[in-house]
């Protein structure tokens, strides 16, 4: 994992991602193929209402609602933020969505939830 923060960043971003409960707290929801596959996602409560409107023929509901506020968390934070600043033509956008991936499945663990799997390398 390429992201690395001190202990006063990690403080911070968990403040912040506290403080934003306020407007939209964070869910984890599952999404579920026609195939019978399904990945679990992370995103905001705003966000999730939009996609399940705006994507009526795929199955989406939530399986955490309020997800506490844990390093793990901070870091999947980063490494969005960080996702949606880069070019996807970033040489170093690849190793942003493994740590994307990763912390999700971190975050899934915290949340007593099955991890989603990874593509092989």
């Amino acid at each position: 994992m390429a992201l690395q923060l001190n202990k006063q960043q990690l403080s911070q971003i968990k403040q912040q991602l506290s403080a934003t409960r306020e407007e939209s707290h964070l869910v984890i929801f599952k999404s579920v193929a026609k195939q019978g596959g399904y990945m679990h996602m992370i995103t905001d409560y705003n966000t999730f209402e939009q996609l399940k409107n705006s994507r009526p023929n795929i199955e989406m509901e939530i399986v955490r609602d309020i997800i506490p506020v844990t390093d793990n968390l901070a870091y999947w934070a980063v490494a969005q933020d960080t996702a949606g600043h880069m070019d996807p033509k970033d040489q170093n956008m690849q190793q942003v969505a493994m740590d994307i991936e990763q912390y999700t499945n971190k975050v899934l663990k915290e949340n007593k939830l099955p991890e989603n799997k990874l593509p092989e390398a």
